[in-house]
């Protein structure tokens, strides 16, 4: 999560150099004085500068060159902790157990790195009218008390949304090679889980309104134009002032979204209240409808909403921190798919073996129920044998094991920044002074001898038979973080992808890169950053 703007921070050593040297001194230069400096002002243990390739200025380049070959690189001539300079900074690079230290320790903050990046917090605090607070708890609340109790509840409503405009978007594409091409699948895929969200965000009803599901997917478009459209983020001057422009040229069309929301709103809580108050006049229970947004209201005074508006605030923040980044991840689950073929069947197999085993252990519950002579209800219906439940998706392990594979294998390997509230020592006699970021080295974490053999390649029944879910957080694993700022959003997020991947797996049964040159780029694409060449997806017959 964001945290709120902190404290102005020491000028970075590159922009004191910079500005007190004569200025024909050059980049290069400066930069070499930086590492001399950055490598000699701590009184603890001496944290070495990473050597810059001939040419470079920064680490910048070398790293998103190849990312494994450069921490490769500096993790055999300087061990796991190091210095480099990227997006405008000296970062502290950390590795291995060293990663823990850093992201259990409370003296290190997230949301203060995080906002020196991108800026954001202050903005947030212009769409929501409470809830100021630095850590962002309310969020992480109304996340862990509304939405991941009740996935078995939202799941067949996702399920439903899912696959009606799965149909519909992909009927849109052309036809190509006997399959659909679908040129970039981040659009139908946005315009599938914004269906979804709504649903679940603000119930069916509400979410009819074609205005209410654009304001889900286009919400996060404008986000991403504020955040500067996939760009790689960077601690400058002129980076901070493009995105505070950024905010100020494309903040009202969020804040439009949130009179969208308002409206479409008002009618329908002003006729859930008028039903309350009748069935409480007729002295019979209320039916509560399952949508976060009754939740939100039901607790207004817990969460300390200001009014309604505040509340459609928080939940377009919420939004903006779910759809985009579900969809960019079912997006690289498609091309991961078309990447592997080889696996698709065992997939179809899985699905296929689940749904028989349910509709066997139904089937026995039924004639029980009739040697009892006791009536057979609704949940039992025959017509349902086959619904794709929550509880249904987690029995299918082959899915589950390869979105955390997907995860474990495209991450990028270095973030996770968490900025030192004051000098902390870590376990290698390494000290982190205050105002300085250490960066988390993922490709350490992720590819560890905890992750079994073959590490650099993708393996997607690696998590077979271990208790270690797609969801779940840990120093192995950290696409979501962990501890207290681990995404609570990740148990739906999960739910979704692999949602979308037994659907995709169940009505295809071949996708191809469009073209084959980019498969690796495609692999490996950031967050927000957009895949170069499509697929095309083959019917199942």
């Amino acid at each position: 999560m964001i945290g709120l703007i902190s404290d102005a921070s020491p000028m970075a050593p590159l922009e004191v150099i910079k500005a007190a040297l004569p200025i024909g001194i050059g980049l290069a230069s400066a930069a070499y004085l930086t590492m001399k400096i950055a490598s000699n002002s701590s009184s603890g243990k001496t944290v070495p500068m990473a050597s810059l390739r001939p040419g470079d200025s920064t680490h910048d380049k070398e790293y998103n060159d190849d990312q494994d070959a450069f921490l490769q690189r500096c993790e055999e001539e300087y061990g796991p902790t190091f210095n480099i300079l990227l997006l405008g900074k000296t970062y502290t690079v950390v590795s291995g157990p060293l990663i823990r230290e850093v992201i259990m320790n409370r003296d290190f903050s997230s949301v203060e790195a995080i906002e020196e990046l991108q800026h954001v917090n202050a903005y947030f605090n212009t769409i929501r009218k409470s809830n100021w607070d630095m850590d962002h708890r309310t969020l992480h609340a109304l996340v862990k008390d509304n939405v991941t109790p009740y996935l078995s509840i939202f799941t067949p409503r996702i399920v439903d949304q899912l696959e009606k405009n799965l149909d519909h978007e992909l009927s849109k594409c052309p036809v190509q090679d006997g399959g659909r091409l679908v040129k970039d699948p981040l659009l139908p895929l946005h315009e599938m889980v914004g269906s979804a969200m709504a649903d679940v965000f603000v119930g069916p009803e509400i979410a009819k309104s074609r205005k209410v599901v654009d304001a889900f997917i286009h919400a996060t478009e404008d986000w991403s134009k504020m955040l500067g459209h996939g760009k790689i983020p960077h601690a400058s001057f002129w980076d901070s002032l493009f995105k505070r422009t950024n905010y100020r040229i494309h903040g009202s069309a969020l804040h439009a979204h949130i009179q969208t929301l308002l409206e479409a709103s008002t009618p329908e809580i002003l006729e859930r209240r008028r039903q309350e108050a009748e069935a409480a006049e007729k002295g019979i229970e209320y039916k509560r409808p399952n949508d976060i947004l009754q939740r939100m209201l039901d607790d207004f005074d817990k969460y300390g909403f200001i009014d309604l508006e505040d509340v459609c605030g928080h939940l377009l923040i919420l939004v903006l921190a779910s759809v985009h980044t579900t969809t960019d991840s079912a997006t690289a689950l498609l091309y991961y798919f078309a990447a592997f073929p080889e696996y698709m069947e065992t997939l179809y197999k899985e699905q296929k073996d689940v749904l028989d085993e349910i509709q066997q252990e139904r089937e026995k519950k039924r004639e029980e129920l009739k040697k009892k002579g006791e009536p057979i209800d609704e949940e039992l219906d025959p017509a349902r044998d086959r619904d794709l439940t929550a509880a249904a998706i987690k029995r299918m392990v082959h899915m589950d094991s390869f979105v955390r594979e997907m995860f474990r294998f495209r991450t990028e390997r270095l973030t996770l920044m968490h900025r030192a509230c004051k000098s902390v020592t870590l376990s290698n006699g390494v000290v982190i002074a205050k105002g300085q970021s250490a960066i988390c080295n993922l490709k350490s974490a992720h590819q560890g001898p905890e992750q079994g053999d073959e590490v650099t390649e993708f393996r997607p029944w690696r998590f077979l038979g271990k208790p270690k879910t797609a969801a779940k957080v840990g120093a192995d694993y950290l696409p979501f973080g962990m501890g207290r700022h681990a995404c609570p959003g990740r148990f739906l997020a999960i739910q979704e992808i692999k949602t979308i991947g037994v659907l995709v797996v169940s009505k295809y049964s071949k996708i191809e890169i469009q073209d084959p040159s980019k498969m690796t780029k495609s692999l490996r694409t950031r967050m927000g950053e957009p895949v170069p060449t499509g697929v095309i997806m083959t019917s199942r017959k």
